[in-house]
């Protein structure tokens, strides 16, 4: 039996000997080419960060009082580099090439946006990284050089352009679709609104750069803003970048939704810091998203007085905001409204508002003509709407004198700024703690739960990964940015 076996063994491996490397590696069981539009799926699956998570509770909307969920210290770790998905970015733009046809190009002129998307995402959290040697394995390139910051944003800033021409270009053509596309379900015009609506995110996020005459940001900005005829924008909330959930399917379930809603709700106090503001300003969204506090000082409780409501500090530790909780201190967002559903409430990645306060914080720096008032006044008509407010309401809200805008230019600034905020509760991801780190609008609590050294973090630190495969090319970046230093603290170039 062995001397039969001896050659057979042979001869598999002089076969195996014949083979090319590629052919050994592929898996037969695996399938090694997909259609554009289902990677496409997969692409913007990767793209938003759910309601109630982390990016929420570090900016100061709600707490935890339950230690299983996590807590206030602002203990950041390292950021998650996004270059999986840009691997699969590159690959749906592959296999668009491979498919061909009259849609190829759509799936590259969306390719361009991703990019965009996924490298501003991680540019922001850690400062600069690598963009133009990046993704180049097969180019021979296994450690990439770490493009400044400033580059990074030329490049993006780029990208967007190409996005907004190339769609452009298609829809005027006609007769294009995109499959697989989970957002906009193939409308090209509303993906070319998107487009340029990020880009405005991304150029008021330069505001401190506006002496870069390299970066061109107010000139930029006008133009966009000027020119709705090459760039258009978002009409409305019907226009949002928005995530929608369905009780059918179990793979599309409102990622909040829980069996318990009751308990939920009671492990999420809001935080002092929204509370106080929609107190404040009497804003009747307050009353859809919340509940008032069960025990309240002078009065029984009241779902239609604005004193029942008061909020948790997010500096407090653990286990006294716990015990106040369960006293019925604090408001509780409203179980019914968040928890209780399948369906739930959509996730919005960029909404109309945002865009209104963008171009109204424009106007407010003198980036564009006009006055700022129209155009906040627009976001606040657009965020109530979302909340099924309008009619009296927001007329009534709009009319306060602490509402209506000011022609002062610092305090309508941080008018403009407040409401921003308010609009980004549960939607933008972490977008409102970007905001607030560029503007110090709102100012943020800080108290004996910060493990910080009593700071409000301002980065990330790089994956631990990086130090391993390309450890000379990041102690460069740290050696440019931060003394050689990978710090919470530092102070990267886009805030500086």
């Amino acid at each position: 039996m062995k001397k039969l076996l001896l050659p057979s063994i042979v001869l598999l491996l002089l076969s195996a000997a014949c083979m090319k490397p590629e052919e050994l590696q592929k898996n037969p069981n695996k399938a090694n080419v997909a259609t554009p539009g289902s990677v496409l799926t997969g692409v913007e699956e990767d793209m938003f960060t759910s309601q109630w998570g982390y990016a929420q509770r570090s900016s100061q909307y709600h707490c935890v009082v339950n230690s299983y969920y996590g807590s206030q210290s602002y203990d950041f770790g390292a950021a998650s580099h996004r270059y999986y998905q840009l691997r699969n970015v590159m690959q749906m733009e592959k296999e668009a090439r491979r498919t061909g046809g009259p849609n190829e190009r759509v799936y590259l002129a969306l390719g361009l946006f991703l990019r965009a998307w996924f490298y501003i995402q991680m540019t922001v959290q850690v400062g600069d990284i690598p963009m133009s040697q990046a993704m180049m394995a097969e180019q021979g390139i296994i450690a990439p050089v770490y493009d400044t910051q400033r580059d990074v944003y030329l490049q993006c800033l780029d990208l967007l352009r190409r996005a907004n021409d190339s769609l452009g270009v298609l829809n005027r053509e006609g007769g294009k679709t995109v499959a697989g596309d989970v957002f906009y379900k193939g409308d090209l015009d509303r993906w070319q609104r998107m487009v340029n609506a990020f880009r405005l995110r991304v150029l008021i996020g330069l505001s401190k750069k506006t002496g870069d005459a390299g970066l061109k940001v107010p000139e930029t900005f006008a133009f966009i803003v000027s020119h709705p005829d090459q760039c258009p924008l978002p009409r409305s909330n019907a226009d949002n970048l928005v995530v929608t959930y369905s009780d059918a399917s179990v793979e599309n379930y409102n990622p909040s939704y829980s069996a318990t809603p009751g308990a939920s709700s009671r492990n999420s106090p809001l935080a002092a810091t929204f509370v106080t503001l929609m107190v404040k300003l009497k804003d009747p969204r307050l009353m859809v998203i919340a509940l008032p506090s069960a025990l309240a000082d002078t009065l029984t409780e009241s779902a239609s007085d604005f004193r029942s409501y008061r909020g948790a500090s997010t500096g407090t530790l653990q286990k006294p905001m716990s015990d106040s909780a369960a006293a019925g201190y604090y408001s509780h967002p409203d179980p019914a409204f968040w928890f209780a559903s399948k369906t739930g409430r959509p996730t919005i990645l960029f909404g109309y508002p945002e865009l209104q306060f963008t171009i109204a914080e424009a106007a407010s720096r003198g980036w564009i003509s006009g006055n700022a008032a129209p155009y906040y006044e627009a976001g606040i008509r657009a965020s109530m709407e979302s909340y099924g407010l309008s009619g009296a309401a927001v007329n009534d809200y709009l009319a306060q004198e602490t509402v209506r805008y000011a022609d002062n230019e610092q305090q309508g600034l941080e008018q403009i700024l407040t409401q921003k905020y308010i609009d980004f509760f549960q939607m933008g991801g972490w977008e409102p703690f970007y905001n607030q780190r560029r503007t110090g609008v709102p100012v943020f609590g800080i108290g004996p739960s910060n493990q910080n050294g009593g700071k409000i973090p301002l980065r990330w630190f790089y994956p631990p990964f990086e130090y391993i495969d390309n450890g000379r090319n990041l102690q460069a970046a740290l050696n440019r940015q931060y003394g050689g230093i990978d710090q919470l603290n530092g102070q990267m170039w886009l805030i500086r």
